[in-house]
């Protein structure tokens, strides 16, 4: 789960929840907030590509479900309000979960463990096969004035650093990507990359060390890497472990 989209008409609503879905993954991209049902309408017919939606039901101008009526969303939605009269129909516009003002965090982080289950046991559909086709098998990297391409099953990890991408191959050569860490997050196997922090995805071959570290959090030492201060949040931590225990 990468992108997620904010309905809300309530500024500090909608902060507080982009706070806390930081909290819980500070990794996630997310849009928003939106405030109308005309606005909503506009931005789905462009981009109708979001992971996940977090949408309040009384807008300004409407309810949501006169939007979800124009364009229909192509990924589940969570629906947040002060009122519980809207749950039936709710269910029925792709809603996955239902939570009332104020979210409690809880409940929140419950929520989405259900979406990535129920988007899991989704995937877990498709043929192995045109799942392999989908992802990058190499890469076109940069060292100084040279163009090397690199094979997705060499490199150990990729970093970030100073608004730079680089990655780093088994035999410690290190090169620049002109990528961002979202486009890489896409075009990776989910099997064999995993997005331990904003500044580190790395390959699982990669790891060297884990280490339990204070407040539930993790600390990651990876092959030819010198940086000592990799931490996992305690909220990745606990998706980390079980992708290591696939």
């Amino acid at each position: 789960m990468k992108k997620i989209l904010i309905i809300e008409d309530e500024w500090i609503s909608a902060k507080r929840l982009e706070k806390q879905l930081k909290d819980i993954d500070d990794t996630l991209q997310i849009d928003g907030p939106l405030k109308s049902v005309e606005e909503v309408i506009a931005c789905l017919k462009k981009h109708n590509e979001y992971d996940l939606i977090f949408s309040d039901i009384r807008l300004i101008d409407g309810d949501i479900f006169s939007a979800f009526r124009e364009v229909t969303p192509k990924c589940f939605v969570i629906f947040t309000t002060s009122y519980d009269e809207y749950a039936m129909q709710a269910i029925k516009s792709n809603g996955v979960d239902y939570l009332l003002k104020p979210i409690d965090e809880e409940e929140l982080r419950a929520a989405i463990n259900k979406v990535m289950q129920l988007s899991a046991t989704s995937a877990s559909t498709q043929s192995l096969g045109s799942a392999k086709s989908c992802y990058r098998e190499r890469f076109l990297a940069y060292k100084q004035d040279e163009l090397v391409p690199i094979p997705a099953a060499d490199i150990l990890y990729f970093y970030k650093d100073d608004r730079k991408i680089s990655l780093r191959t088994q035999d410690g050569g290190a090169y620049t990507l002109g990528l961002t860490m979202q486009e890489l997050e896409e075009q990776l196997c989910p099997q064999t990359f995993f997005r331990i922090n904003r500044q580190y995805i790395v390959n699982i071959k990669g790891i060297k060390k884990i280490s339990l570290y204070f407040n539930s959090k993790l600390l990651v030492k990876l092959h030819q890497c010198d940086d000592q201060e990799i931490i996992v949040s305690k909220e990745r931590a606990t998706m980390f472990k079980e992708w290591l225990d696939k």
